[in-house]
């Protein structure tokens, strides 16, 4: 996702510390302070809300390669409103903000290393916004499935039907509309 040049590759690495996730074990949860910027080696990860206890409302799925983390919280110093869990084992390379930090600092490299981080991070949600506001729950479905065809191997039914933004009952009606076509 991230590709960064061979003069900085050493730089980075020297800041990333590998940290290996259990399936259930928690990247952040609600209420802590987002002290780190993710990037996903493999594995599979998912951001939610948890409303009043009762249910998760699934926000971000993390495959491989992605970016992991809470901007508001980093950015702001503020706790975290939200949940990210690993679903499966996941191997992440953990940067500290502190240390990223330190990056922009040094180096003008660094500094646009940042702002595309944050260009993707503004453009999923934009997307996702988008997608929930101008789609139908049918239309998401058919996205999703081009886009992350990985996440209805691995993902639940109830998962995926918080992430799309319906009940687990409406994911199963239009699988089946789609069956019969």
């Amino acid at each position: 996702m991230f590709l960064v040049d061979e003069a900085h590759y050493t730089e980075l690495c020297s800041y990333l510390k590998k940290v290996t996730f259990k399936k259930d074990d928690f990247f952040l949860k609600e209420g802590e302070y987002c002290r780190y910027v993710g990037f996903l080696k493999c594995g599979l990860m998912r951001s939610f809300y948890n409303k009043d206890c009762k249910a998760d409302i699934n926000v971000n799925f993390h495959l491989d390669h992605s970016l992991i983390t809470d901007y508001d919280s980093i950015l702001f110093g503020i706790k975290s409103k939200i949940n990210i869990k690993a679903i499966e084992d996941s191997e992440v390379f953990l940067l500290h903000k502190n240390h990223l930090q330190d990056l922009y600092r040094k180096d003008p490299y660094w500094q646009e290393f940042g702002r595309k981080m944050a260009e993707v991070v503004y453009l999923h949600a934009k997307r996702r916004v988008e997608n929930l506001l101008c789609r139908s729950p049918e239309q998401r479905y058919h996205q999703l499935l081009l886009e992350n065809p990985k996440i209805f191997q691995l993902m639940s039914q109830k998962h995926i039907a918080s992430y799309l933004g319906i009940q687990p009952q409406s994911l199963s009606r239009i699988k089946r509309r789609i069956q019969k076509r």
